[in-house]
């Protein structure tokens, strides 16, 4: 993800409160071009399915068009155990391991080591497996209308953060098939809450981290609730380096950046954990291999 510029901004800012006065100043600020970067995307888990790398070049943040993918590259993941995963180009800039007969990449406690040949290049990057936690349940109730929220069914899961300090979790829910994937529901758990300085060991993950399996607003018409019956809920949680969730949570909080107005934080890209072996420098992008549990329910 690369938040690189090309073109002009314009700023404008506006002084409220003045009823005499009014302040405009369009700022136009011009910003150099940077050279393309190399951006992996390497989430895999431990799921029966086929494994997906993609590898793409960086692009302005303001160029709208599909990033350009990469081409020609090798690519495997090793374990500590001595197993080699190769993923071959299914598609330009697509990388894939094709799980045969149920196979896995392995069990939490391995350790993963990415490899990529690319643009004279070596790239590398380790991966701890982490353990996940168990869903114990996903519960659904029927609300009425409060606070602008229509009356309808509301859902919450239960899950347990594991003992001992430091685990963090992505946990992904899907309406119907869909995957809830706006920024405002990317849902990350660190224990049982948000962060460290919460100090939530072995806890049920706290409410709002449990409330967001509804999606937001603007997924269904604003009077009907989240969930009518029939509809199907699936909540995935997976386990994270802490590499990978600094990752992500950077990811969206540069995302809904734009909602601070200009309490804005500076853009920038986020931290990664893959580097070029020939410089050291880091590379864009992020190696996680998770762990996954997976409960369904059908709102009746």
């Amino acid at each position: 993800m690369d938040f690189r510029f090309n073109q002009q901004i314009f700023l404008v800012f506006c002084l409220a409160g003045l009823t005499a006065l009014g302040c405009e100043d369009v700022v136009d600020v011009q910003t150099a071009e940077a050279a393309k970067q190399i951006v992996v995307d390497a989430w895999l888990t431990d799921q029966p399915v086929n494994q997906v790398i993609k590898l793409t070049y960086s692009q302005p943040y303001f160029d709208a068009e599909f990033a350009e993918v990469i081409t020609g590259a090798n690519v495997e993941v090793t374990t500590d155990g001595g197993d080699v995963f190769i993923f071959s180009e299914t598609a330009a800039g697509t990388y894939t391991w094709s799980s045969e007969n149920g196979e896995t990449l392995g069990l939490p406690g391995t350790e993963f080591q990415l490899n990529i040949a690319v643009d004279g290049q070596e790239l590398s990057a380790t991966s701890l497996m982490q353990p996940t936690t168990e869903i114990d349940s996903i519960q659904q109730e029927y609300r009425e209308e409060e606070f602008g929220s229509p009356a309808g069914v509301y859902t919450q899961v239960f899950a347990r953060d594991l003992q001992g300090l430091g685990n963090t979790y992505w946990i992904k829910t899907y309406k119907n098939g869909q995957y809830l994937n706006k920024p405002e529901e990317i849902n990350l758990a660190y224990d049982a809450g948000f962060d460290g300085g919460s100090q939530l060991d072995g806890l049920i993950f706290i409410p709002p981290i449990r409330e967001l399996t509804n999606p937001i607003a603007d997924d269904f018409p604003a009077d009907e609730a989240p969930y009518k019956q029939g509809d199907v809920i699936r909540v995935e949680i997976h386990s994270l380096t802490l590499d990978a969730f600094e990752f992500m949570s950077m990811v969206r909080d540069q995302i809904l950046n734009g909602t601070n107005t200009i309490f804005a934080s500076p853009i920038a890209n986020s931290p990664g954990n893959i580097s070029s072996n020939q410089s050291g420098e880091k590379i864009l992008g992020v190696f996680c291999v998770s762990a996954v549990t997976i409960l369904e329910k059908n709102i009746d």
